[in-house]
């Protein structure tokens, strides 16, 4: 923690600082759990705005204290609450959680919550405003139907930047053309669109006493919840257990398994190809490959 930030923090909180430590995490922002002089523990996030590669404004960390805010409004997530945010700095609950995998009651525990969540619908795509996954701010323009959304404002937007950044293997961002001018072959159209966390991977879930403690770093928009459950099986961290209990509460097509599930794996791929590069733009465009063929 340098100076200043010890400074600016102990003015908001009207107290100093006894503790801080780092927290894991923290690819775009410095994340500190900090113990202020009268025993208040908050989690710390800090980070410069950051300009975008697109005329999309600035991703900031205003923008994750209102989709926190919008999770928790919807009444059907624990989040951390917000004590003080501008727009590089934001001072949250500090929510403690337990280590390690999770096992069957702490799935079935998130099927719950997930479900519960996926149930608050609306008949468009998209959101009021444009919100960030990592640093970048994506496109959330309103559509009557989710594969035109799913087309311009995710796969072609993340493509065409990993493409730009030179991040992406030869040919792949026109095998992604031609896999985007044949979305409908796999992908149907819905009624409406739920509400999703966004980015719910397993490093993104707080567990604690085998219950889900609270969902962090969120990147909400109206979308078709098969994209949520896929990006929830792309790094592990969840099974049958999860997937038996969320089928208590919806139905998952068993075509989701079988055709859908991989090729909703592009969307976060392309994102990481553009963040960090490696070998994530290789491993969609092993996928495009399997399904052109």
């Amino acid at each position: 923690m340098t100076p200043d930030l010890r400074r600016r923090l102990e003015r908001i909180l009207g107290s100093a600082i006894a503790q801080s430590r780092p927290l894991s995490g923290g690819n775009i922002a410095e994340c500190l759990r900090i113990v202020t002089q009268d025993g208040r523990a908050f989690a710390v996030k800090s980070m410069a705005p950051l300009a975008q590669p697109t005329d999309l404004p600035q991703a900031t960390l205003k923008d994750e204290a209102f989709m926190l805010d919008r999770l928790r409004a919807s009444g059907k997530v624990p989040v951390p609450a917000v004590h003080h945010v501008e727009r590089d700095l934001m001072v949250l609950e500090f929510i403690p959680c337990d280590d390690g995998v999770a096992a069957s009651t702490e799935q079935e525990c998130l099927a719950d919550i997930v479900a519960d969540l996926h149930s608050v619908t609306v008949p468009r795509y998209g959101f009021d405003r444009p919100t960030p996954v990592g640093p970048l701010q994506r496109p959330n323009d309103w559509s009557d139907a989710w594969v035109p959304f799913l087309r311009d404002r995710r796969l072609m937007f993340l493509g065409r930047l990993a493409h730009d950044a030179g991040r992406l293997p030869d040919g792949c961002l026109a095998r992604l053309e031609r896999l985007c001018a044949r979305l409908e072959d796999w992908i149907p159209e819905r009624g409406a669109a739920s509400l999703i966390h966004g980015d719910l991977w397993i490093g993104n879930i707080l567990f604690k006493d085998r219950k889900v403690a609270a969902l962090i770093d969120p990147a909400c928009y109206f979308a078709d919840p098969e994209i949520e459950l896929a990006f929830l099986t792309l790094f592990g961290g969840v099974g049958e257990a999860f997937f038996d209990r969320y089928r208590e509460h919806r139905s998952v097509d068993p075509l989701f398994f079988q055709e859908r599930r991989t090729l909703y794996h592009l969307e976060p791929l392309l994102a990481h190809a553009w963040f960090f590069g490696g070998g994530y733009g290789m491993r969609a465009d092993e996928i495009l490959i399997r399904y052109l063929e």
